[in-house]
């Protein structure tokens, strides 16, 4: 019996192959779309140019900035949120159509306040990122067991010392689980803010090959954004399962 694994390697196989077929027969004009093997060369060259390395980590220190305020802010206003059930209600409607606003269109605007650089990126993906993690505590508050509560009061445990040793590990699956998707919406967030005019980031690499009609090298530094996200993405997956949550 083949394995849910192997299944999905085969598959990915599959359409690589057919990827690499229909490129080399011409179906696809060069300036399009390149062979795997050639974004796979692209990349590696690409990775061996100090540059590309200096993008990469201007990258991750925005998304990894992102997603610490986003933690931080989405896990204070979720417990405030949980606290405070007539405004939490109040909220409903504005957090059911947060992802539905058109956050990015702020991001000339925080140009203009906070000026070129990492700050309005990092802005801009906190924004992305922080409803997630608010998502992820509110719905880990809500199944906490009563019997918590109960433990808290019998130990006359504090609201701060309980929330704290007792009501946000209890939840702390939930709350991982809107971190690993807030590292996603980062970055996004942040791709596409440096996309625009950020100075350095591998978006703004991309967009540069892109510009210069480098499309191997833009497919190459593509094909290492993908891996490096697939493999943040499968670490938390796996801290989380660690924890206690069930796979996702």
């Amino acid at each position: 019996m083949i394995s849910r694994r192997a299944r999905r390697l085969l598959a990915l196989g599959a359409v690589l192959a057919v990827l690499e077929g229909v490129c080399r027969a011409r179906l696809v004009r060069p300036t399009d779309l390149v062979p795997p093997t050639v974004m796979l060369r692209a990349m590696a060259a690409a990775l061996m140019e100090p540059a590309t390395l200096d993008n990469i980590w201007q990258t991750l220190s925005s998304v990894a900035a992102s997603v610490a305020i986003a933690a931080v802010a989405g896990i204070a206003a979720g417990i405030a949120l949980h606290a405070l059930p007539r405004l939490r209600r109040a909220c409903e409607p504005f957090i059911a159509s947060y992802y539905a606003l058109p956050l990015f269109a702020l991001y000339p605007v925080l140009v203009v306040i906070l000026g070129i650089g990492m700050a309005p990126i990092v802005f801009t993906g906190t924004l992305y990122a922080a409803m997630s993690v608010l998502i992820g505590t509110l719905s880990g508050l809500d199944h906490v067991p009563a019997v918590f509560g109960k433990v808290a009061k019998v130990h006359r445990l504090g609201r701060a010392r309980a929330l704290a040793s007792i009501y946000v590990p209890s939840c702390s699956a939930e709350i991982l689980g809107g971190i690993t998707l807030a590292v996603s919406y980062a970055f996004v967030a942040v791709i596409a803010s440096e996309f625009l005019l950020a100075p350095a980031g591998i978006g703004h690499d991309i967009a540069d090959s892109y510009m210069s009609f480098k499309i191997e090298r833009m497919y190459g530094l593509m094909l290492a954004l993908v891996i490096l996200v697939i493999a943040l993405n499968g670490l938390l997956r796996h801290l989380r399962v660690r924890i206690g949550a069930p796979a996702i």
